[in-house]
This record gives C-alpha cells, structure tokens and sequence, in this order.
C-alpha cells in the first residue's frame, strides 16, 4: 500500500473512532507507519486530508447509486436495488457514516458535506415528485420522505455500537443485517402504496 493510502486508512479509522477534532497529525502518521511530514506533502493539512477522504467516500456512494437504478427492473424494484446498496456501502464503511454524521452536526466540515449531499436529494426529490403528484407537499412531501428513509438507513449504523446493548447481539452481523433490509424494504413498500393511493384520490 502507498504511503498515501495508508494515511487515508489510518485518518478513516480514527476519524471514525474518536471523531476529526479529537485526532491529532501525530496519531494519524504513528497509526498509518509514515512520516508526519508526508501528510503534509499529500494533504497539505488535516483539513485536507478529512476534505480528500470525504471526496473520495463520495465518489464511492455515487457509483453504487448509479448501480442500483441502472436497470430495467420496476421503480418499485429500483427503489429496493437502493436501499439494499446503501446499506451494503454503509456496513462495508462504517467510519464513514460516523464522520458524515458528526461533521452534518456542526462540523467544521459541513459546507463539504452539503456539497456532496445536495445534488442528491434536490434529484431525489424531483423523482418522487414527477412520479407522485401527491409528494409535493403534506404529510407524504418528498423532502419529508427523503429524510425519513435517510434517517432509517444512516442512524442504524452511527448506532451500531449502542443497539448492539438493546439488541444484545451484533446489529451488523449478517442475519441482523438482512433483517434490516427486509424491513426497509417494508416501510419502503407501504409508503409506495400510500403515495399511489393518495395520487389517486386526488384525481
């Protein structure tokens, strides 16, 4: 592994663990085994390299978005081909939820973050709305819809650690990880059902 890669790998682990205001240049080269000096020539400086490591999380996430809607299947069969592929990535990059959620709480970071975040949701929203006349606004409004099922996907994983104490067993292991998705799949079926409903009551 370059040198680069293992102070991405080392400032990724502790970013997750202990959050970017918290680690220190120091820790990230003794954990990664480079010189402190070489973070420096790659990142500039902490910000850069948090900024870098965002970026390429980012570019990550789109790919697999891209993925999941790339296919023939029902918008209803799309939708789950998401969902399924959100939780995969997220389980397969715990840190990442970790840093996004800490640095989306009044980071320092957070414009980045927006940044990256905005494109997203302003499509998703569109989507919903072209499909459903009745998620322009309301109770069942596509900005509402789209941070609820965030919330459902994301909070699974920044709580991983204390609903492994109420669960009393790993929320991230393979079975419970499956159960999870059957049941975004659920939630996810019958607020389809209700949207289509509520569209046609319109009319």
């Amino acid at each position: 592994m370059k040198p680069r890669e293992k102070i991405l790998e080392a400032a990724d682990a502790l970013f997750g663990e202990v959050g970017f205001d918290a680690t220190t240049t120091r820790e990230i080269a003794e954990r990664s085994g480079v010189n402190k000096a070489l973070i420096h020539y790659h990142f500039k400086s902490k910000e850069g390299l948090l900024a870098s490591l965002l970026d390429q999380y980012y570019r990550q996430l789109a790919e697999t978005v891209t993925q999941a809607l790339a296919s023939e299947a029902t918008l209803r069969q799309r939708m789950h081909h998401l969902v399924e592929a959100y939780v995969d990535f997220l389980a397969a990059n715990l840190n990442f939820a970790r840093i996004v959620q800490r640095e989306a709480s009044g980071g320092q970071h957070m414009a980045r973050i927006r940044a990256h975040m905005a494109p997203l949701f302003t499509l998703g929203t569109q989507i919903v709305k072209e499909l459903y006349p009745g998620a322009q606004q309301g109770d069942l409004a596509a900005e509402h819809l789209l941070t609820s099922f965030y919330g459902m996907v994301i909070s699974y994983f920044t709580f991983s650690d204390l609903l492994a104490d109420l669960y009393g067993a790993d929320p991230l292991s393979p079975e419970l990880l499956g159960q999870r998705k059957a049941h975004l799949r659920r939630m996810l079926d019958l607020t389809l059902d209700a949207m289509a409903t509520d569209s046609e009551v319109r009319q």
